[in-house]
């Protein structure tokens, strides 16, 4: 059974930017304006999610985005294919972007953009699996807070259990 009011996207890396399209996200594409929301998705977790690749300004395509979303990345989630690089700076600039009123990052220190995969040194042997345990931490104290049983404080309190590997932790809701 599905609890339709309970919906939520998720994804890591490009599978990021596919639930930021389930949720408001908005491109062009030949002059139209590409509108994939669909209405019964509630909230999104969105893991190391790169700038929408070659779209421009990221406001203009985040900004419709109101449903609650987590962040999550780390300082050594870094993108190089080739003719493409993308920092962790990018990964923040989607969350600024998002234009949720409701919305939490959280940057683990180190790490890598495969880290959030079930690969499991990635990022550091150590690290990975300290990452993992936090990131669904933070998911569930985030789930919990959007659908009523939790709140931001239990988030900020998640995120301040694993401060040793969490180099930033923004909760914003209004």
């Amino acid at each position: 059974r599905i609890d339709a009011r309970r919906i939520v996207a998720a994804g890591h890396s490009y599978g990021a930017n596919t639930a930021l399209l389930a949720v408001g996200a908005r491109v062009e594409r030949q002059g139209r304006v590409v509108d994939l929301r669909e209405p019964r998705v509630r909230a999104a977790i969105v893991l190391s999610a790169p700038p929408f690749y070659g779209e421009g300004d990221p406001a203009r395509i985040l900004a419709p985005v109101t449903v609650p979303t987590l962040h999550v990345t780390a300082t050594g989630d870094v993108i190089r294919i080739p003719g493409y690089y993308s920092g962790a700076e990018d990964r923040i600039a989607v969350f600024d972007a998002v234009g949720s009123k409701h919305k939490a990052l959280a940057v683990f220190e180190g790490g890598s953009h495969s880290m959030f995969t079930d690969r499991p040194g990635t990022g550091g042997a150590e690290l990975n699996p300290r990452v993992k345990v936090a990131t669904k931490e933070l998911s569930l104290a985030f789930l919990q807070t959007r659908f009523g049983r939790g709140s931001p404080r239990a988030m900020a309190q998640c995120a301040e259990r694993h401060r040793e590997i969490i180099a930033k932790y923004d909760g914003v809701f209004a």
